[in-house]
């Protein structure tokens, strides 16, 4: 009985700690990501993967890292950002979230070739 409570407690701790991230990462799904191939007090240049992409930032342009606010001097050339925003007539993105630290992404096709290389 002590082991099952033990087991239903660690369960709903780990539940409750992995919501944040979950929500962060629901939002780096909507978010174009690249690295930062040049940035500016006025925006950045994203190197996505279907190319270069211009973001500008306005005075509502908010930035966060780890969850938290973060401030445009964050930004540097070779982070990894996600960016929320609208496109502009231009092309250009503009910017209404940055997100800093963008983990890069694993690609599924190497994870299935994995699991199928797997033999017993």
């Amino acid at each position: 009985m002590k082991q099952r409570r033990l087991t239903l407690l660690t369960g709903t701790i780990l539940a409750l700690f992995s919501l944040p991230l979950a929500a962060h990462d629901d939002k780096i799904h909507k978010a174009t990501v690249g690295l930062v191939a040049a940035a500016t007090k006025d925006g950045l240049d994203l190197n996505t993967k279907t190319g270069m992409v211009k973001v500008k930032y306005s005075s509502k342009t908010t930035f966060e890292l780890d969850n938290k606010p973060a401030e445009r001097k964050n930004v540097r050339v070779g982070d990894r950002v996600g960016v929320l925003g609208s496109k502009l007539p231009s092309g250009d993105l503009m910017a209404n979230e940055v997100i800093l630290g963008v983990p890069e992404q694993k690609p599924a096709k190497a994870t299935a070739e994995k699991k199928s290389e797997h033999k017993h």
